[in-house]
């Protein structure tokens, strides 16, 4: 399911926690290197600001010797395939993937439209042929490096090593994969009816939207009461 792209927003005055961490765990599960984070500039050969500078982008490199990358494409074609998984990408925030390799002039994907889009024509500084990958998160984790790297290993497969690095303990009934909200249906829906009080018919409607914004404002664990039920609040009420 879509969601809104947020792009740059405003400088930040430093590194944020939560991004640092996710390219922490993409160099040590995919084999790529962290080739920069936050910095407040421009974009390359263009005037609007980068969203580097916002602390919420990253670009990580498969560049080989003499450098810390494997010099293999695939394995960034992997970690590629692995943030833009629905159920990854709804969970950690991955807003937009960028993918400057190939000809003619790379590749990119954002959440807004969750998909991959081929271009067609000039679109980035460095395509195609660049041997790194841009990425982008949402505001909402971009400070959380204990959220960040608790689903991060919960949805590549492996347990946190310690309980005190995962904010909370491992749900007992497995997030569904993509976030509940108006016009959902199904089972994963019921299950939520029940933890905030509504009919459980498994009609995600406005009367289960305006319950859930309810309960979130009463569990600030859940995060913002916005009636959207993604992995924060998942975990909230399934602890």
């Amino acid at each position: 399911m879509s969601r809104r792209y947020t792009g740059w927003d405003k400088d930040a005055s430093g590194k944020r926690a939560g991004l640092e961490k996710l390219v922490d765990l993409c160099e040590q599960h995919f084999g790529l290197w962290n080739n920069g984070t936050w910095g407040v500039r421009k974009k390359r050969g263009k005037s609007s600001s980068s969203v580097h500078g916002t602390g919420r982008a990253a670009d990580l490199s498969w560049r080989g010797a003499p450098h810390r990358g494997t010099g293999n494409y695939h394995d960034a074609v992997r970690l590629m395939d692995f943030l833009t998984r629905p159920d990854v990408a709804d969970a950690l925030g991955i807003e937009a993937v960028f993918d400057y390799y190939p000809k003619p002039h790379g590749r990119g994907w954002k959440c807004d439209r969750a998909a991959w889009q081929n271009y067609t024509k000039p679109a980035f500084s460095g395509a195609p042929g660049g041997d790194w990958v841009h990425i982008e998160i949402s505001n909402e984790h971009a400070d959380d490096p204990d959220y960040i790297n608790h689903w991060f290993l919960y949805l590549i497969g492996d347990m946190p090593p310690t309980a005190a690095q995962a904010p909370q303990a491992t749900p007992i009934r497995a997030y569904p994969g993509t976030s509940l909200r108006r016009g959902s249906k199904g089972d994963a829906v019921k299950l939520v009816q029940q933890v905030i009080g509504a009919h459980q018919d498994g009609d995600f409607g406005p009367k289960t939207e305006q319950a859930v914004r309810n309960w979130q404002a009463a569990h600030p664990e859940a995060g913002p009461a916005d009636g959207i039920v993604g992995p924060r609040t998942w975990a909230a009420m399934f602890p």
